[in-house]
């Protein structure tokens, strides 16, 4: 069985890291920072609580990936107040962030160097021929998942890479208010942990052996897919058991009528949907799963529906592992992210 390895020194982005990790998860967003506490049950969980506080609209510069904060003194009172109010104490937790700031793409490549240093300056290499941003000014993460066919390379990895003095500031925040920050993932990776038949890393059941999830049938490559939209922009994946095999964030062009941008999601998603098949001959999409408000789900309904051929269904609990709320609340959307996160759980 091809295992899911951390190559990059850094540990934690991604939040494919093989350790345990613990019930409590907080997501940070442009305006709003959440928690949520999820315990096993069973095959399940129990959501335990949640809890909402608004950020000012100016608290993080602006940028493509994301700024750092304006007032980090502000932001870790508003976070010490919050972790002050929660039921017990909070030690070690998770953090979610929003898909333009913790950006993923693909690589392929050949072996790579033992050395945690070497290894960090091949994938920030790698990681400058594919993206226009500053690499030096990034924390970069890596794990190998499955070749495709038509590659060069032998291996190919998933990258994780995000804006570092915005990740060291929401760490020193957290770690102010005595909370030890593990992994950190964004919310469509989260949200595909929470959704996926196995729980653990990707392509890896709980109890080590390969899932049984359906990968094939009649020989046809089966996937799933999930559409995450955000105020940014949009996130589209396509998965294999629990292992993205594509990973797009587009953004928003905020100067776009609503017509001319849903004629360019619909194209981006028919593209998309090319790539998958060229790859993979004859692939079939198992179930298309859409997390957006509630309000934006009949258009977005419809451009999955003109773009992947195929019907969407909103998410909901049918899509999650079985939940037993003990009082805490939240929409479907905003709870699978953290769900996602907390279920990450592999011996140690």
């Amino acid at each position: 069985m091809r295992s899911t390895r951390l190559l990059s020194s850094i540990k934690g982005l991604l939040g494919f890291d093989p350790l345990p990790v613990p019930p409590h998860v907080f997501a940070v967003e442009p305006r709003r920072l959440c928690y949520g506490q999820f315990t096993r049950a069973g095959q399940g969980f129990r959501f335990r609580a949640w809890r909402e506080v608004p950020l000012p609209g100016d608290a993080f510069h602006a940028g493509i990936l994301g700024g750092p904060l304006r007032d980090p003194r502000a932001f870790g009172e508003t976070l010490a107040r919050l972790i002050g109010e929660l039921p017990g104490a909070v030690k070690e937790a998770s953090l979610v962030l929003t898909d333009p700031w913790l950006r993923v793409t693909f690589s392929e490549v050949g072996e790579l160097p033992r050395g945690a240093e070497q290894r960090d300056e091949v994938l920030r290499w790698k990681l400058k021929r594919l993206v226009p941003f500053r690499v030096d000014e990034l924390r970069i993460s890596a794990v190998e998942v499955a070749p495709l066919a038509t590659q060069a390379e032998p291996r190919r990895l998933i990258l994780g890479f995000a804006v570092e003095q915005l990740l060291a500031q929401l760490e020193e925040a957290f770690e102010a208010a005595g909370v030890r920050i593990g992994q950190i993932t964004n919310r469509s990776l989260a949200t595909i942990a929470a959704v996926a038949s196995p729980a653990g890393p990707p392509g890896q059941s709980p109890d080590g052996d390969e899932p049984p999830a359906r990968g094939a049938i009649d020989g046809a490559p089966l996937f799933w897919a999930l559409l995450l939209v955000e105020e940014a922009g949009y996130t589209l994946a396509f998965v294999r058991g629990a292992e993205p095999v594509l990973h797009r964030f587009k953004g928003f062009a905020g100067s776009l009528p609503e017509a001319a941008r849903s004629s360019f999601v619909s194209r981006d998603l028919k593209l998309t949907r090319d790539f998958l098949d060229e790859q993979f001959p004859g692939s079939r999409l198992e179930r298309v799963v859409l997390a957006a408000p509630a309000e934006l789900e009949p258009p977005w309904l419809e451009r999955l529906r003109e773009g992947l051929g195929q019907s969407a269904a909103p998410l909901d609990g049918r899509h999650l592992p079985p939940l037993q709320a003990e009082g805490a609340t939240a929409p479907w959307r905003e709870l699978a992210p953290l769900l996602g996160a907390a279920r990450r759980e592999v011996a140690g």
